[in-house]
């Protein structure tokens, strides 16, 4: 008999998501895996249909709450988690209570504690897949408030008693679980190859295109002063909230790393999702601030040592000061950078949820 398998996707971002799309996929084509139950707040993103899927929108952790796409909002943040620890019982219970009834038989989660938590009160084992984990974060913030530090003890008690943890590169410091494995890159790829993907939006070979790509959260009251773009460099978006300029490119989108494969150049805060697409695009990466979150520093890490990359300020970027951007990035050397990791990553983690079925 084949896994039964809850799979749980933070909501925080679109990185968790866009990147658990690719395993998704890939466990519904595997011959022993018999169904898969998704879990998210963000279901609605996922495309991928098959008999093999069952969706259910719930939402078992809060991340962190954002004002734009910039900055965080830790007062929403801690209000937001003291709700879910209000609630906490209920649904564990609810889970719970799912899990046997639908006779699942191991919990996968990307990258909340609380199903590790479920998973012991329904007796099966769970797996944690991610590059950090949320302990980590919060307690960032306890310089702040003190709440966020007994938060951040708790969720780490928590995560300790995952079966197993799967780490993807560019990883933070994280608990001491049972067992660890580091796994290779998971994330979306291209469908076409860069030429074309040109083709397929049009793309001028003459011009420079950079793609703003900032996620769920937007740029509300970003206004970009494209008055300074000189006419070789044309801004490309999609999917960025609260952006209105008709300067800005905005094509009609289909498979999102195929746009991310077409352009010369991602502009963005550093994120897991957007790093490996930009990877496996093999298109460089401007990058900028992204507010007080912990795992930036081990992004910015990972984009210096593995990515063709270079730093632009917000300022710099609303202001549209890309030209000088690319002067400096093309007197860059970029020739001895480090991509000597994995990038099946996917695979890796089908190969280690399949010895279960054996266990």
């Amino acid at each position: 008999m084949g896994l039964n398998i809850y799979y749980y996707i933070s909501g925080h971002g679109f990185g968790h998501i866009s990147r658990s799309s690719t395993l998704v996929q890939r466990m519904v084509e595997t011959q022993f895996i018999d169904k898969v139950h998704v879990v998210s707040s963000r279901i609605q993103f996922l495309e991928i249909k098959s008999p093999k899927l069952k969706f259910r929108d719930v939402s078992l952790d809060v991340g962190v709450a954002q004002k734009d796409s910039l900055s965080i909002d830790l007062s929403q943040t801690k209000l937001e988690l003291q709700n879910l620890e209000k609630s906490k019982e209920q649904r564990i219970n609810e889970e719970t209570k799912y899990i046997r009834e639908n006779k699942i038989n191991f919990i996968l989660t990307d990258s909340a504690s609380l199903p590790i938590t479920i998973a012991l009160e329904a007796g099966i084992p769970s797996i944690f897949l991610g590059n950090f984990t949320w302990d980590f974060i919060y307690k960032n913030y306890a310089k702040y408030d003190s709440y966020f530090s007994d938060l951040s003890e708790k969720l780490e008690v928590e995560y300790c008693f995952a079966t197993e943890a799967l780490v993807l590169p560019f990883s933070c410091p994280m608990p001491q679980f049972l067992e660890k494995t580091n796994v290779g890159l998971v994330g979306r790829r291209p469908k076409v190859t860069k030429r074309k993907a040109r083709e397929k939006f049009s793309l001028n070979e003459d011009l420079t295109y950079i793609l703003l790509s900032f996620g769920a959260y937007g740029l509300e009251g970003k206004n970009f002063e494209t008055k300074n773009l000189p006419d070789t460099i044309k801004l490309v978006a999609y999917g960025v909230p609260g952006l209105s300029n008709p300067d800005i490119l905005i094509p009609k989108v289909d498979h999102y790393p195929d746009l991310v494969t077409a352009v010369d150049f991602v502009c963005t805060k550093p994120g897991y999702g957007i790093l490996s697409e930009c990877f496996f695009a093999n298109t460089p990466i401007l990058y900028t601030d992204r507010g007080d979150f912990a795992e930036y520093p081990y992004l910015v890490s990972a984009l210096k040592k593995s990515f063709r990359s270079i730093y632009m300020n917000q300022s710099q970027i609303i202001s549209c000061q890309f030209k000088e951007t690319l002067a400096s990035f093309e007197c860059t050397d970029f020739a001895n950078l480090n991509t000597d990791f994995s990038t099946e990553g996917e695979q890796e983690i089908i190969n280690r949820l399949l010895e279960y079925t054996n266990e």
